[in-house]
């Protein structure tokens, strides 16, 4: 009887069988090895925000990745049991030549041209709701598709006393500039740590420091929140402070960097009620406004662009006996009526097949009112019900079924949402990995600020001494795509709000404006000025500021940031245009 694997070294490893057998796939240059693993289904690493992350999908099979040499001699490895396969690799390449494995599969691609093989390990699964022609397809596209951001292929270099200090300035750069520090943050007991560690993988080999962030879905079907389906000055403000934060790493290191938005619209647009080609169209004209913000920037390859559809790029997969379109792949759910395209919906298909996560786990912990669980799940209900409350498939429904509707979309976003992560993690092994949403930044991932607190308020509202928002039961930092801009005339601080805030004030006459493309870039904002500055409310906004502002230098002292306090609007716009009176 063959040995089967065991895990061992708490769980993160294996032992190597003595007897295999070993059979070639159809495709050239690409083979199959079968071996038994114990509970392929294991828990793989942490999430901050506090998802299920158990499952039988390949990337929760997922073992290692890998680049050899034709020779045979392994040239890089990463992913969960990486350590075990760097130990047990002379054994593992003597049970290839003798036909010997037993326990996980493997599968290899080579590249000839590059003197290369890669290959992936994965866990047999008890069971699976996918074919083995899709985890072939799968674990091809992973391997044909991976950037392990190392050149040439090696394990990393130890990083000198000069890489070392370049990598302590980006870190503390990324600290001050761009990291969002929310409640029960880790960024200094565990976070600063792995951040570093992530900037050396590029410094050591003095390559350009590569991030990746998962943002810039699309506009929020609620007009109520947004200017329209376009990007607006809110993406321009995004996208500048982005710019800034990586032109900023090119003034301390030579080579540079460049962040990725990875763009998760498609992802999602099924479950929010928005069109697939209308998250075509707000990517194509993101890229458009990033273009024209690196050539004013005197460069244009900071911030660049990937969706689902890109990273998968199967127009472009010449396999000649794979038919990705004829395999059996699950459909998935969806709960908006919504207008879909082929392309998009067979990449979420595959996303789903390939890396999500087991609904069960996710419902027994709802159900069982696990307290993270439930608040995110809570969260993303109301967060939903927001969302879709002025969306054409919601407007006949009872209050009750849109509370319904909102859960089930809710459910179901979770599950993409740590989908698409996964998928991240397989394909961007070593990037440097933001989110929009907030981390407490223990890491692997790191939350941070789209808009500048320098110079940007987030607001509830436009009233005197209105709440900063804060980013609700861990949800979104607040984004482009679910605000509106604002800017109060003569003034130099700018304002992020829902739409209907800015309408509403317009609508009761307490400010003038008006929301249009001011300037030639058609870039849409509210433009708003109060239209009553009398003594006596002058009086009163005097005060409340000096008020506010001796209240927040007493809160000030200590923290990492000052407070970001908000001017009473009317008494601040009226100062600034000179029409105060006293």
């Amino acid at each position: 009887m063959p040995r089967r694997l065991s895990r061992y070294n708490g769980g993160h490893g294996f032992r190597i069988p003595r007897t295999t057998s070993l059979f070639r796939l159809q495709e050239p240059h690409l083979l199959s090895v079968t071996l038994y693993a114990e509970d392929p289904s294991v828990y793989i690493g942490t999430s901050t925000m506090e998802f299920p992350h158990r499952g039988e999908s390949i990337y929760y099979r997922h073992q290692a990745t890998f680049v050899r040499d034709l020779q045979g001699h392994l040239l890089y490895c990463v992913g969960p049991r990486a350590d075990t396969v760097r130990e047990h690799w002379y054994s593992l390449r003597q049970l290839q030549r003798d036909d010997a494995f037993c326990g996980l599969k493997l599968y290899e691609l080579q590249e000839t041209l590059k003197g290369i093989v890669s290959g992936i390990f994965v866990a047999s699964a008890k069971t699976t709701a996918v074919s083995e022609e899709f985890e072939k397809f799968f674990c091809k596209l992973i391997l044909t598709r991976v950037d392990f951001a190392i050149s040439p292929l090696r394990e990393s270099l130890a990083c000198s006393e000069n890489c070392q200090r370049v990598t302590d300035k980006i870190v503390s750069l990324f600290d001050t500039h761009l990291r969002y520090q929310g409640e029960d943050d880790k960024w200094e007991v565990t976070g600063k740590a792995y951040f570093t560690k992530r900037v050396q993988h590029f410094t050591a080999q003095g390559k350009r420091v590569e991030l990746c962030l998962p943002a810039f879905p699309c506009k929020s079907s609620n007009t109520d929140k947004v200017t329209g389906k376009d990007p607006d000055s809110g993406e321009q403000l995004a996208l500048e402070r982005l710019h800034g934060f990586i032109e900023a790493i090119e003034k301390i290191y030579a080579a540079g960097a460049k962040l990725w938005i990875i763009s998760d619209g498609h992802v999602f647009s099924d479950c929010i009620g928005v069109y697939d080609h209308v998250v075509d169209d707000y990517g194509r004209k993101l890229i458009e406004m990033n273009r024209v913000i690196g050539l004013k920037r005197g460069n244009s390859d900071r911030v660049g662009f990937k969706s689902l559809v890109d990273l998968f790029n199967l127009e472009n997969d010449k396999s000649p006996t794979i038919d990705v379109r004829q395999l059996d792949i699950p459909a998935i759910e969806h709960h908006v009526e919504t207008q879909i395209t082929k392309d998009a919906e067979l990449c979420r298909r595959i996303l789903m097949a390939g890396c999500q996560s087991q609904r069960s786990a996710l419902r027994d912990r709802i159900v069982g009112e696990d307290p993270a669980i439930l608040a995110l799940y809570r969260g993303f209900s109301r967060f939903m019900l927001e969302d879709l409350e002025r969306h054409p498939f919601t407007q006949g429904m009872s209050r009750s079924k849109q509370k319904k509707l909102s859960a089930k979309v809710a459910f179901e976003m979770i599950m993409r949402n740590q989908a698409y992560s996964n998928l991240v993690e397989l394909l961007f092994p070593n990037h440097i990995r933001l989110s929009i949403h907030a981390h407490n930044n223990a890491g692997p991932k790191f939350g941070i600020q789209l808009f500048d607190p320098a110079t940007v308020r987030a607001v509830e509202s436009l009233t005197p001494n209105s709440d900063l928002v804060s980013s609700r039961d861990l949800l979104h930092i607040p984004t482009p795509w679910h605000n509106s801009v604002v800017k109060m005339v003569g003034s130099e601080v700018l304002y992020v709000t829902k739409a209907k805030v800015a309408r509403d004030t317009l609508a009761e006459g307490s400010m003038v404006g008006r929301l249009g493309a001011h300037d030639q870039s058609g870039i849409l904002y509210f433009s708003l000025c109060p239209s009553d500055l009398g003594k006596a409310n002058g009086t009163k906004w005097k005060t409340a500021i000096k008020e506010k502002e001796e209240a927040d230098a007493n809160t000030a002292s200590g923290e990492r940031i000052a407070s970001l306090y908000i001017l009473p609007i009317r008494y601040m716009a009226a100062r600034l245009l000179g029409s105060f009176q006293t």
